[in-house]
């Protein structure tokens, strides 16, 4: 398990993507909209969490300036310092 603090700006969009980790998120402040195929695209502002299952394609659209905690499951070997 890996637990991940990202930092997004207004404007960011993170392209739809897919990996084999389970994922679940809090919005700790901002605004976004989640995007995950087979979903309707969910608005989330902080205190808000949110749940994305191993290989489904998935993206955010930032709306405002938003601080985000993810868990990754199992630990994002990606992330880890070379």
């Amino acid at each position: 398990m890996m637990v991940v603090e990202f930092t997004f700006t207004a404007g960011t969009v993170a392209p739809v993507h897919h990996h084999p980790h389970e994922q679940v998120g809090y919005v700790v402040s901002g605004d976004l909209t989640l995007l995950m195929e087979g979903k309707e695209d969910e608005h989330l502002t902080a205190g808000a969490s949110y749940y994305v299952p191993s290989n489904v394609p998935h993206g955010v659209i930032i709306h405002a300036d938003t601080v985000l905690v993810d868990v990754f499951t199992p630990q994002r070997e990606d992330f880890l310092p070379a």
